[in-house]
């Protein structure tokens, strides 16, 4: 196993997760210096959907980067695109506001939204490739469920980050202090880039290129070849995604309308990341053994079995309770994406690889938006029960996609068929 990789790319994940989380944390903050608006709550759907644009940005950075992992390597695909996350998330702490250039405020902050998904789509699409494609096949579950980690590892490192800052700056965190928050992605982005210099190719790849199956059209190749996976795959991780976002993108949201004060819900949540980067590596890990088929069924069935019981310890007023459902909550779904990973890297052959997880794992992002947009309106409604069956129907995608799909769990990569097709 390339444990090299395998840090790299959680740190990569790391920060695509602080930055797209933070942002989050300081909707309102974000909303009034960007998006001013006599409604509140069109203010806080502007900032939700220039979120949600960035999402739609991914399938570009997936299919461009999926296609230089593919064609050029994975190990400059992973340098690109973690150095340019990092760039463009610190970027966005420099913005200046509304009240200071107008109309162009919003249109650059949304400009660097999509830049940073561009870049988060390409991420997948090389250090995490690297990691599972060097990983023992008995174990490729564990390696999945320790990358996807980063992902609730960067959201604790946000809300303790949030929490962190807005004591040190007290009322000037709204006005200035928020900017320093994502000055930090820079910062973790040099550490991540600095492991990942000491990681080489993957030897699948320089097997494939040296053969001569690398293919002019990786994504053409993919489609004439993969298109039932391709499909199949792409619902079961648009059910994942939405319910990803709409747990961890609205529960900070979802808790102050309970009321909660600001310390005690992100003091919760950054419990909650760490309860969710746990079961997210036991998910992956559990995978090896159960299949990832069966663990996708398993792992849905207990979602909408509890996500009831857990959304009421949210009304308790008890903050460890409050703590440990949230992280229930968020690890619930982090168990199924504990697997990914490793089940897209095992119905694909290594030279469209890259392409396929690439695309799919950025097009799935459109399951996320519908969580993350209707979240919000589904709430003024009935607050309880709209969110029980936000996450549910998230759930119910994630199992009819579970049903239909392939299982492939332990698959020695090298046997995978290698098609060199004109494309």
């Amino acid at each position: 196993m390339n444990w090299r990789a395998i840090v790299g790319g959680t740190i990569g994940w790391m920060v695509d997760v602080y930055d797209l989380t933070l942002l989050l944390f300081v909707t309102n903050i974000i909303a009034s210096a960007f998006f001013p608006s006599g409604n509140p709550l069109i203010s806080l759907l502007s900032v939700f959907a220039s979120y949600a644009l960035s999402l739609l940005a991914r399938p570009l950075g997936g299919i461009i980067f999926g296609h230089v992992a593919d064609r050029v390597g994975r190990r400059i695909t992973m340098l690109i695109t973690l150095l340019g996350l990092g760039i463009f998330s610190a970027l966005s702490g420099a913005l200046p506001t509304y009240a200071e250039i107008g109309l162009l405020a919003p249109a650059l902050f949304v400009l660097l939204r999509l830049l940073v998904g561009i870049f988060v789509g390409g991420e997948v699409s090389g250090s995490h490739l690297i990691a599972v494609e060097a990983s023992d096949n008995r174990r490729r579950g564990l390696t999945s469920g320790i990358l996807q980690s980063g992902y609730y590892w960067g959201y604790a490192l946000a809300a303790v980050t949030f929490l962190a800052m807005a004591s040190y700056f007290g009322q000037n965190f709204s006005t200035y202090g928020w900017r320093y928050a994502f000055y930090l992605s820079i910062v973790v982005s040099i550490v991540g880039l600095v492991l990942r210099l000491a990681v080489g190719e993957s030897q699948l790849f320089d097997e494939v290129k040296k053969e001569g199956k690398i293919l002019r059209v990786p994504i053409s190749g993919l489609f004439k070849n993969y298109l039932g996976e391709t499909l199949v795959a792409l619902l079961v991780m648009s059910g994942i995604y939405w319910v990803a976002y709409a747990t961890l993108g609205y529960l900070p949201t979802y808790l102050r309308s309970l009321k909660y004060n600001v310390n005690f819900i992100f003091s919760a949540l950054a419990i909650a990341g760490v309860i969710g980067a746990i079961m997210t590596i036991l998910g992956g890990i559990f995978s090896d053994y159960l299949t990832r088929k069966r663990s996708f069924l398993v792992y849905s069935l207990i979602g909408i079995l509890l996500s009831i019981p857990a959304i009421q310890l949210l009304y308790t007023n008890n903050f460890l309770s409050v703590a440990i459902a949230a992280g229930l909550i968020t690890g619930f779904i982090g168990l199924s994406g504990g697997v990914m990973l490793a089940y897209l890297s095992e119905l694909f052959a290594t030279n469209v690889r890259a392409s396929a997880i690439g695309f799919i794992w950025n097009m799935a992002n459109i399951g996320s938006t519908v969580g993350l947009l209707l979240a919000p309106i589904v709430s003024l409604y009935s607050i309880f029960w709209g969110y029980a069956i936000l996450l549910i129907g998230g759930y119910i995608v994630l199992l009819i996609g579970s049903v239909i799909t392939m299982d492939n769990t332990g698959v020695d990569l090298k046997k995978l068929e290698l098609k060199k097709i004109s494309s």
